[in-house]
């Protein structure tokens, strides 16, 4: 009985080892992608290699690996405070910009306000103090701010608030600095803001100037939800080219047998990102990509990407492969791609995400919150069921958080 057994575990074995050795190709009339970076491949877990063209580096594909640390709903602070347009605004704000490039540190130096609006009219004064974003990060991390000045419309604050940022990702900041009434029940009260975008901005040492505070500006939510870009390749492989074709699947009966399946597999190539949030005082994450393909969100069916250390700019070149898939059911089912900051420490920090499926709402007869791609999510899905067997390329918007957008 056990030589049985373990003959037959030996068999399944070297199944698996024959199939995960076999090259899989990207088809050469149907491939428009390039890619030339090679990819770090620090992962925890199994994991296989897969051998494309020669033309193209080698990738590795994540088996299903478990552990989450990961929280949506802890990454995404409040930027504003409570009162907008309770006090109408005037007066000026005082501060100076430099740069270290040595150190890579942006230096927001706060010296004072004048003429502010006071919050209490009555004894004519307000509780000012004064607080900095880099837009479009508007998470806690990125909240910079001075301490409060009692009783003054005048106050002098003498701070300097420091940002540890690399200069190619302060080109696509934006500063947002902000005066506030500080409340002690924690209803404040805006009293102006400035804003100063860094594309073209020339750093010429700290001197102070004088800018008007101004009322808040309706900025559209596109640019302050903006999280960076995702580029990858769809190719939803049928059954019959895995029969006939350069690539194999397995599934396993009860009985422990490996056996062909009939049904076909999804292939995610994620490819890069660009312009992620540096959540580190450094002015870098370290990101990695994380996918299901819902409804299914286990820890079997997981997969992920290496990390990649110091880099806003990641490139995994990385292929995800999801098993037993037909066009009828991709049509049912949403491939959740989200990006996370690693910490090996403490939870995960959310860096943007997608989720590519019809937008129907419906799974299954049954209205489902995650069913609810627009625009792109939408066409690039489309594009690769209509289109089996050939790979479909796609630069997605990563979503500020998963919330349903229907």
């Amino acid at each position: 009985g056990k030589k049985q057994k373990h003959a037959s575990q030996a068999s399944s074995e070297d199944a698996r080892s024959e199939i995960s050795n076999q090259s899989y190709m990207y088809d050469q009339q149907s491939d428009s992608s390039s890619v030339h970076t090679t990819p770090d491949h620090r992962t925890n877990g199994s994991k296989r290699r897969l051998d494309i063209d020669p033309s193209l580096p080698s990738i590795t594909i994540s088996e299903a690996e478990g552990g989450s640390r990961d929280s949506l709903s802890s990454y995404y602070s409040n930027a504003g405070e409570v009162n907008y347009g309770k006090i109408n605004v005037t007066g000026d704000i005082q501060f100076g910009l430099d740069y270290d490039y040595k150190t890579s540190c942006l230096e927001i130096r706060v010296k004072q306000c004048r003429n502010l609006a006071p919050a209490d009219v009555k004894k004519n004064k307000s509780d000012p103090y004064v607080k900095s974003y880099l837009l479009p990060d508007k998470t806690k991390t990125g909240k910079r701010k001075t301490k409060v000045k009692k009783n003054s419309l005048n106050p002098t604050f003498d701070e300097t608030l420091r940002y540890y940022i690399a200069k190619s990702e302060l080109e696509n900041r934006t500063l947002w600095l902000t005066v506030w009434h500080n409340d002690r029940f924690g209803r404040n009260d805006f009293l102006g803001e400035v804003t100063i975008p860094f594309d073209y901005y020339r750093f010429e040492g700290p001197t102070l100037k004088w800018h008007q505070l101004q009322q808040r500006q309706e900025y559209l939510p596109s640019s302050l939800s903006y999280k960076g870009e995702l580029t990858l390749s769809l190719k939803f492989v049928t059954g019959d080219k895995l029969l006939t074709g350069s690539t194999t699947s397995l599934k396993h009966s009860r009985d422990g047998r490996s056996e062909v399946s009939d049904g076909g597999q999804l292939h995610v190539y994620i490819k890069e990102a660009k312009n992620l949030t540096a959540v580190r005082s450094g002015g870098y994450s370290d990101p990695f990509c994380k996918g299901y393909l819902l409804p299914e969100k286990n820890r079997s069916s997981k997969q992920k990407t290496p990390v990649v250390k110091k880099n806003c700019n990641p490139v995994w070149n990385h292929c995800f492969i999801f098993e037993d898939v037909s066009a009828s059911l991709l049509a049912d089912r949403c491939l959740e791609l989200t990006l996370w900051d690693y910490d090996r420490i403490s939870s995960n920090d959310f860096l943007g995400g997608v989720r590519l499926n019809l937008g129907s709402g419906i799974c299954s007869r049954r209205y489902v919150d995650w069913m609810d791609a627009v625009g792109d999510e939408i066409s690039l899905w489309q594009s690769m069921i209509s289109r089996p067997n050939t790979w479909v390329d796609g630069t997605l918007m990563l979503r500020a958080n998963m919330s349903n957008r229907m």
